[in-house]
């Protein structure tokens, strides 16, 4: 990876070239990204697709490809509580810039940890949960494929098990694995589902003491489901950020500052790692240097630059969408502004967010409308 925006541009540039659908979009708002890219300053007037317009129900997914249908090698798509995931096409590729991402944050996500354990089903059962065949090709959970990237050692254990259609926590293997490590002190990590982790300790507290797993375990969470569901999993309630890592650092005697949340989406291809603020109550995001992020005013669609305003979140990505228009995406959720940078050219890149909450009702009418926020803390 080079020149972040020469890259970025050159991606632009090429889906124009090579999605209709967004060429379309660019010529109906008077955008040519060879000529209108000049400087960083322009990255903003890119124009951008809503992730509304990758869900099943749209019908758009095959039209968002930047490669012959025939030449896609696999469909990845997300967990959905509403049975309305989103599809994105991939190429193996795409998939390799995934695990490069991953190794630039390997020393954020502590991998040389004595051992994990992970609230996700094993990779291959992951990918391969509630698939389905999609022009002749069975279609891949995006988390799966996110798991499959971190290249978990032998011993990892992975306490969430199929059961028919449906996925349990084996606590009898969670409660075995917190007994074998209390009190030593051992560097480890607890990964996975926000919903799941938190249900699952909150079951223990009912009927056990308090663990101390020590200074060295890092807690790592991913894919959302700050609202208690994720998937086919609900809990039946919001979990507030800062209840969850008290009551997770309190029972299991880690401290707060080993919380990190990372921040994806099926038509993203790099996640954002959050660490946990006390003074915030929140995760924090840092925007890497590989990836750029807008916030955009909700009724206007114009960005923010200011700190502590709030709006839709846009993804640009210079790398890993060769097969699907996923440069510049508009998210349905709210983004605050932590902190951003001015540069001499004139730009200013956000350097730090945080995640405010899921716009509701975006599903049905997209990241355009003026739409209330669900709010969590």
């Amino acid at each position: 990876m080079g020149n972040f925006f020469k890259d970025l541009k050159d991606n632009l540039i090429g889906q124009y070239n090579t999605c209709p659908a967004y060429k379309y979009l660019c010529d109906s708002q008077g955008f040519d990204p060879c000529v209108h890219l000049n400087t960083p300053v322009d990255l903003q007037e890119a124009p951008f697709i809503a992730t509304t317009l990758f869900k099943k129900s749209a019908q758009m997914y095959t039209s968002l490809l930047r490669v012959p249908l025939e030449a896609v090698d696999k469909w990845t798509v997300s967990s959905s509580t509403s049975g309305d995931p989103s599809i994105v096409g991939r190429q193996v590729c795409d998939i390799m810039q995934m695990q490069r991402f991953n190794e630039l944050n390997k020393d954020v996500y502590c991998p040389n940890t004595e051992q994990d354990l992970v609230f996700y089903p094993r990779p291959e059962v992951m990918k391969k949960y509630r698939s389905e065949v999609i022009y002749g090709k069975e279609t891949e959970s995006y988390m799966g494929n996110l798991l499959d990237s971190f290249h978990f050692k032998e011993n990892t254990v992975f306490v969430i098990k199929p059961e028919g259609d449906n996925l349990t926590v084996d606590m009898e293997e969670f409660i075995r694995f917190l007994m074998v490590h209390d009190g030593f002190d051992h560097h480890l990590s607890i990964r996975g589902s926000t919903p799941l982790l938190y249900s699952a300790v909150s079951k223990l507290k009912e009927t056990m003491n308090p663990f101390c797993l020590g200074k060295h375990v890092l807690v790592h969470t991913g894919g959302g489901g700050w609202d208690g569901k994720k998937g086919t999993v609900s809990i039946g309630t919001n979990i507030r950020k800062q209840e969850f890592v008290e009551c997770i650092s309190d029972f299991l005697g880690i401290p707060e500052e080993n919380f990190i949340d990372s921040y994806s989406f099926t038509e993203n291809c790099f996640p954002l790692t959050g660490r946990y603020s006390k003074e915030y109550k929140d995760f924090l995001f840092q925007i890497p240097s590989w990836g750029k992020v807008v916030i955009r005013d909700t009724r206007t669609l114009k960005p923010l630059q200011n700190r502590g305003e709030q709006g839709f979140i846009q993804m640009m990505n210079a790398y890993g969408t060769a097969t699907f228009a996923g440069a510049s995406i508009l998210v349905d959720d709210i983004g605050e502004i932590v902190s951003d940078q001015e540069y001499p050219d004139g730009s200013r890149r956000l350097t730090a967010m945080r995640i405010i909450g899921r716009v509701k009702g975006a599903e049905a009418k997209g990241c355009g409308a003026t739409l209330n926020v669900d709010k969590k803390e």
